[in-house]
């Protein structure tokens, strides 16, 4: 058992740490975790250092004054921290603090058993909120034991929007003034290259684009998994970031990286998914038994880790728009798919529910224009939707194919029109 006075050292590191925290950046969905008063625990997932220690110290500053127990498990000092572990700690917070009734815990997910004791202090009365950078073994263990008695959000690295408020930038959304357009356009090409990771934003750390797929593969999937060949599983996440938009099938990957199993590859992807690093979409199929058969696209949760982590960056302009635009439609919660009709027309987003067609293209020219209108004006017929767009880098147009009505518009104008309400 790690001993009550290394566990007391701990919590008042940590607390000063907290103390330390000021002029942070209000996220999106921080009225969402504020403002929740159910029993059950609140869970925020994402990916490391995409500010969720941030988003709970900004509820506790807002909400809660003094009246908590924070502990961070990302710690090595707590490194084999045990179930047994819990009771100590708890009687330590009382012994430091007295007795408060909200709990915060942040990368709770490496504590094998955590929500035997979540349930525990839920029944107790506690008001629990807790972090986690590993969706499946959050969800597995929640599946099981908190059935019905958590709330889950998932934070994302900054919007576009919160990269402005970053910079202090104010936004009057719907229509802009030269100057002010000309600034969020500048700004735009800033976001488009670097990202939206709290600390490369806020402090200019550019190192930690890097260090984060370090960490990922060595805490997250290596340690977890007991993976045998750890340069094999970087040079496919490698591979993964710096092809992000394309389509990749498990048998190409296993062929390029002389990988014996299509089964090994599958589960280095299913890795870096539930490290929130990638995500997948599929091609869109009325059949669902037809989904897995097809190409997926993968997509990383942030440009800057793509341009950090990819070499001739330059020449894949495109890519890293599609990516800036398939992150935002994520964050939206949206359920969308890649389209690929029987010619081979493609378009790049679809939304059937919604009866959505989004064409991405980085500059349209009189050498693409005619592709990309059809792949758009396709798919727009195949889930018998109205009106398309093209989301380009800065262009901006209306045009009108038959009956079908189609906008072309500006990234940066349809990420701020695309936002979460709390930063309109």
């Amino acid at each position: 058992m790690i001993p009550k006075a290394v566990l007391g050292t701990v919590i008042k590191d940590q607390l000063k740490e907290f103390e330390a925290l000021t002029d942070t950046v209000p996220r999106s969905i921080f009225p969402e975790a504020a403002s929740y008063k159910g029993a059950s625990v609140f869970i925020v997932k994402g990916v490391r250092r995409c500010g969720k220690s941030t988003l709970l110290k900004q509820v506790i500053k807002a909400k809660f004054g003094e009246d908590f127990y924070y502990f961070n498990f990302d710690d090595e000092r707590v490194f084999g921290f045990k179930t047994e572990d819990f009771q100590p700690l708890m009687e330590t917070f009382i012994e430091i603090f007295g007795k408060q009734k909200n709990v915060f815990f942040d990368e709770i997910q490496n504590i094998i058993g955590w929500e035997l004791f979540i349930n525990r202090i839920l029944r107790q009365g506690y008001r629990v909120f807790v972090t986690g950078s590993n969706s499946n073994l959050l969800s597995k263990e929640l599946g099981t034991h908190l059935t019905g008695r958590h709330v889950d959000i998932e934070l994302y690295p900054f919007s576009f929007a919160e990269f402005l408020k970053a910079n202090k930038v104010q936004v009057q959304y719907g229509f802009y003034a030269t100057e002010e357009k000309a600034l969020i356009s500048k700004k735009f090409k800033e976001y488009f290259q670097d990202g939206g990771m709290p600390e490369r934003v806020v402090f200019s750390n550019e190192a930690i684009l890097m260090q984060i797929i370090n960490d990922i593969i060595q805490k997250d999937i290596v340690n977890r998994y007991n993976i045998r060949k750890p340069a094999e599983l970087k040079a496919v996440i490698r591979f993964l970031i710096a092809n992000a938009a394309n389509p990749v099938t498990y048998r190409s990957l296993m062929n390029n990286f002389k990988i014996k199993s299509a089964n090994t590859v599958q589960k280095y992807i299913k890795y870096t998914e539930e490290t929130c690093l990638l995500f997948a979409i599929h091609k869109y199929e009325r059949k669902l038994k037809n989904f897995d058969k097809n190409p997926k696209k993968i997509y990383c949760v942030d440009n800057g880790i793509i341009a950090k982590n990819t070499p001739n960056i330059n020449e894949k302009e495109g890519a890293l728009l599609e990516n800036l635009i398939a992150i935002q439609l994520k964050r939206l919660g949206k359920e969308f798919y890649y389209y690929k009709g029987e010619s081979g027309s493609e378009c790049d987003f679809i939304i059937p529910k919604e009866k959505q067609a989004i064409q991405v293209c980085y500059a349209l020219s009189h050498d693409n224009r005619e592709r990309e209108l059809k792949g758009l004006l396709e798919a727009m017929k195949h889930i018998k939707a109205e009106q398309g767009m093209i989301i380009t880098f800065e262009q901006e147009e209306q045009i009108t194919e038959g009956n079908k009505k189609i906008i072309i518009k500006p990234a940066w104008q349809w990420l701020l029109e695309n936002e979460l309400p709390m930063t309109q």
